[in-house]
């Protein structure tokens, strides 16, 4: 576990090393056990949305830019940055894709990585910050340990 980091155990059944006064800020759901659970802490504009979805195709570079990417160009200010790239992650069919939105006049930037479970499930992890503080070593460390360190429910 990274220092000043303690693991996460979600109901849901994935984990993750969160920075140590984070906690749970929002949790949505939707039909066939899909959910967002969003973490952050009071005062830090950081945040990590786990989702999971139940309904994905079989690419995940596709997921992206056909079900996700129409979404978010409605945002303000939408930009993505360079090419959604295909990748692997815990041994599974992943993809990456950077973005920048405004959100109430802040430009936020965003690292997504989604990967593929089977079956038409999947998981994304989405790591948001203020466009200006993405290179504090302090972001890149916590990023890091986001993806070193999350698990998700077998089955």
């Amino acid at each position: 576990m990274p220092a000043g980091f303690r693991r996460y155990d979600a109901p849901e059944g994935f984990s993750v090393a969160l920075p140590g006064t984070w906690r749970r800020l929002d949790t949505s759901r939707v039909p066939g056990n899909a959910y967002r659970v969003v973490f952050g802490a009071a005062g830090d504009p950081r945040t990590l949305a786990v989702t999971r979805s139940s309904r994905v195709g079989a690419d995940p570079v596709a997921v992206w830019r056909d079900d996700v990417e129409p979404g978010l160009a409605r945002r303000a200010g939408y930009r993505r940055i360079g090419e959604i790239r295909a990748t692997t992650y815990r041994g599974r069919e992943a993809a990456d894709m950077e973005w920048v939105v405004r959100d109430d006049g802040a430009r936020v930037r965003t690292f997504g990585r989604g990967y593929l479970l089977g079956g038409g499930r999947s998981f994304s992890l989405r790591w948001s910050t203020p466009a200006g503080d993405w290179d504090d070593r302090g972001n890149e460390r916590a990023l890091a340990a986001f993806l070193a360190t999350f698990r998700e429910e077998q089955g």
